[in-house]
């Protein structure tokens, strides 16, 4: 095959180049935990512990009971958390472990009442106080760009004199794009610590933690213990009942706008102070979720990614579906048993969408390489049937056998050598790899139709062909008759001795006769007067020396068929066309057709069979109808005919170019390819 192969080398470095990239872009969605919102959401219903909250944690609500029995929140007198405080912490022994007021005092009058619940708060020293959090953004410039920062603009805390006796924290609440609270502070710079952090450092030595910790909610909304705080002031509940507790006192009920979305019931909302219940409780028992850190996340799911795809590619569609099974399921367990044993999570979203996409491309990777095995496969069989067509051709008559072949090649070196002059700037035509192809077919095919001219015209190689031999038969015979005359004295011996001389005369040089270059005078003179010889015999009957079809055949000026053999071999390209047509070349080989029928129209419109001219023929046409001449001219095995050198078979082609029947911008190029160049 003429043409380039498959270059698998490369194709394989593409494949690796593409499996590659793909690794490192599904690794990187990965570590950013992208696309964010869709991962949030696959978190929310993979990572979930709700293995209950701690009994000793309890809530004492602010909640439509007590609204409805000491009036609205505000005007509420603060005495009632100091006596709430004094019941608590009446009884040493079964005094709560702390007590945590998610509510925030952050003004004073001086009352008594304010003066009350300090000292209530003084006295009991178990006490941890709410603060809230006011962020304000500033723009910056550094040089030439410009960034935004936030920074704590106001701190509402407990007013001074309660601030003085007790600790507080923050209880600020972090809400993601969708209005899901996932994620709490633990602390911001400088010196700002959460409610919950502070409560829990208060029963236990915490580690570091990071600034923004994952919430690991134990509960669902509702879920954790809560008493009405009307309830323990007037008794109904005792003190008791919170002996060793953490007691959380704050807003429980939606008419105080302290409730959020959370990731473990999407359908209901959970208050602040049980999101403080749920914090404290997994500070308490380790149980803050942590993302898996980047620098294991990203070659761990590169390392997925490339053997998923190099399983994939080794692997048929019904074993890459059982793969992508197996990945999928083995991933999600690995992830569950990762966060089970270490509470450490692994992205989820964006390694199953690279996993699908590894097999989506995959599938499309392996149809488009059946497509294309297709399309070879298509190739190789009109490709191999154009050569046995040529076959078939050339293996009718030994004579110009192999000029299909050679006309082929020669359109080829034709295109390469115009497509590296064009790579040297110095000319602005080229061809595609596509015509190549449609070329090469196009000659492979272009005297499919000789499969229809007569052998006796396709093999003719002298004016008079198989006639020859018949004409000397007769000739002999005449010849013979004339001695038989003159040996029975019937005719003029002189006369009859004469017409002998003729005809051997005529034998002897029938050769140079026949040949199909044109003749001298002398020889016409010769042949002439063959044409009036008759042997007529005594009873009156005739024997002309030629017939009208020798006459005929002999009088063809240039090569060795009459006008109506030329015809009938001219009338190739007819059937050509018509052996074509009933061909399927489709869209990639859809010139083909045209060219090899129309390799014998001329420029100025008086070629066959269609004479069409320059408008209606296309560069790669105009180059078969060259290379057609030119082997033709020094093809070496024409019966008819001498092999003209390449200097003579350029010299004819630019009487043809001049002649305007050829173009003879591309005959230049075949004259730097033939005549100036080392091919022949």
């Amino acid at each position: 095959m003429l043409f380039e192969k498959e270059n698998l080398g490369a194709k394989r470095i593409l494949t690796g180049l593409f499996l590659a990239a793909a690794a490192v872009a599904v690794a990187l969605c990965a570590v950013f935990r992208l696309p964010m919102r869709i991962e949030n959401y696959g978190e929310d219903y993979l990572y979930r512990r709700l293995d209950g909250i701690p009994e000793d944690i309890k809530i004492i609500a602010i909640d439509d009971e007590s609204l409805n029995v000491l009036g609205p929140y505000s005007d509420w007198n603060r005495a009632y958390f100091a006596e709430l405080i004094d019941i608590l912490n009446a009884d040493e022994k079964s005094r709560p472990q702390i007590i945590g007021l998610d509510v925030i005092f952050s003004g004073t009058n001086g009352s008594a009442e304010d003066e009350a619940l300090t000292q209530a708060v003084s006295g009991a020293g178990n006490v941890v106080l709410a603060s809230s959090l006011e962020s304000a953004h500033e723009l910056l410039s550094d040089n030439d760009s410009y960034y935004i920062r936030t920074y704590i603009k106001n701190e509402y805390k407990p007013y001074e004199a309660l601030a003085a006796v007790a600790e507080y924290g923050f209880t600020n609440v972090i809400t993601d794009d969708d209005g899901i609270v996932r994620r709490a502070y633990t602390q911001i710079p400088p010196d700002h610590r959460s409610f919950a952090y502070v409560i829990a450092s208060k029963l236990k030595e915490l580690p570091e933690y990071d600034t923004r910790e994952e919430l690991a909610y134990s509960m669902k909304p509702g879920e954790v213990e809560a008493v009405s705080m009307t309830k323990v002031l007037d008794g109904s509940i005792p003190a008791s009942h919170f002996a060793d507790s953490i007691v959380l006192v704050g807003a429980y009920t939606g008419g105080m706008l302290d409730s959020y979305k959370v990731p473990c019931d999407y359908s209901r909302e959970m208050y602040g102070v049980e999101i403080q219940a749920n914090y404290i409780s997994a500070l308490l028992n380790d149980r803050t979720d942590t993302d898996a850190p980047a620098y294991l996340v990203f070659p761990l799911i590169c390392l997925l990614m490339t053997v998923f795809g190099i399983l994939l590619l080794r692997n048929q569609v019904k074993k890459s579906a059982v793969l992508l099974g197996i990945f999928l399921a083995g991933y999600l367990l690995a992830a569950l048993a990762v966060f089970r044993i270490l509470y450490c999570k692994l992205p989820l979203t964006s390694v199953f969408a690279g996993l699908f996409f590894l097999f989506i491309s995959s599938l499309l990777y392996k149809y488009t390489e059946l497509l294309k095995k297709r399309q070879r496969d298509t190739q190789s069989m009109l490709f191999s049937m154009a050569e046995a067509f040529a076959e078939a051709i050339e293996g009718r008559t030994p004579y110009n056998a192999n000029h299909t072949k050679n006309v082929a090649k020669r359109c080829m070196e034709m295109l390469d050598h115009i497509n590296e002059l064009h790579r040297e700037n110095k000319t602005e035509l080229s061809f595609s790899e596509r015509d190549k192809r449609q070329l090469y077919l196009a000659a492979m095919l272009h005297d499919v139709g000789k499969m229809d001219v007569p052998l006796e015209v396709m093999d003719k190689p002298t004016k008079l062909g198989s006639k020859e031999e018949r004409l000397k038969d007769r000739l002999q015979i005449i010849m013979l008759k004339l001695q038989n005359d003159i040996l029975s004295d019937k005719k003029d011996s002189i006369e009859n001795e004469k017409e002998i001389e003729k005809i051997k005369a005529f034998l002897d040089n029938i050769n140079a006769f026949n040949c199909g270059r044109p003749l001298k005078e002398d020889e016409w003179a010769v042949i002439k007067d063959m044409e009036e010889g008759v042997y007529r015999d005594k009873d009156g009957s005739s024997i002309p020396y030629l017939t009208e079809e020798e006459k005929a055949d002999l009088h063809i000026e240039r090569g060795t068929l009459s006008d109506e053999e030329r015809t009938i071999m001219q009338s190739h390209v007819v059937y050509t066309d018509k052996i074509l047509s009933h061909m399927v070349f489709g869209d990639e080989y859809d010139r083909v057709r045209a060219m090899a029928s129309n390799h014998h129209e001329l420029l100025n419109g008086k070629g066959y069979p269609k004479q069409l001219s320059d408008k209606d023929l296309d560069v790669m046409t105009r180059i078969l109808t060259i290379m057609d001449i030119y082997d033709s001219l020094i093809a070496d095995d024409r019966p008819y005919k001498k092999p003209k050198s390449v200097e003579d078979a350029f010299k004819i082609l630019d009487e043809e170019a001049a002649a305007g029947k050829i173009d003879a911008d591309l005959l230049v190029y075949a004259k730097e390819l033939y005549l100036t160049g080392t091919q022949t």
